[in-house]
């Protein structure tokens, strides 16, 4: 967003669709999920979708997921973020919106090495299920989130 590259705005979005089995058909382990330090921080692992009634993620046939990051530069080594992620995904083999989009916003602080920034982030869910989501999730990882 400035010449001198020291404020960032990134982006992304993902989709994804499963065709010609229902959710049952398609084994656990292939099907879709969404939440947590790869898709929605802020939103346990797996849990920004439906579930069944223990509360364990069903996954999916389809995927909707985006990422929005404003990044700033303070020194050669040191910066911070601010994000906001959303995703879910759902039953139907492409994404329908009959499931409720999952917010998760929060700030990170990074430390920028020559093999890459080292990321502390912390984050919230937006419209937070009790019993479900945690008051907030912390993430540490080597690399940016996108």
């Amino acid at each position: 967003l400035l010449d001198e590259h020291r404020l960032i705005l990134a982006l992304r979005g993902s989709l994804g669709a499963l065709t010609g089995a229902s959710r049952d058909e398609v084994p656990a382990d292939e099907r879709f999920y969404s939440g947590g330090g790869g898709s929605v921080r802020g939103i346990g692992f797996q849990l920004a979708g439906p579930l069944d009634r223990d509360d364990k993620p069903l996954g999916g046939r389809s995927l909707a997921e985006f990422s929005t990051e404003l990044r700033a530069r303070f020194t050669e080594t040191l910066g911070g973020v601010v994000f906001l992620d959303g995703g879910t995904v759902f039953d139907a083999s492409y994404p329908d919106f009959s499931e409720p989009l999952r917010l998760g916003t929060g700030v990170g602080f990074r430390y920028i090495t020559p093999i890459g920034p080292i990321r502390f982030d912390i984050a919230v869910p937006v419209d937070r299920r009790h019993g479900i989501d945690d008051p907030y999730q912390f993430y540490v990882s080597i690399g940016q989130a996108f």
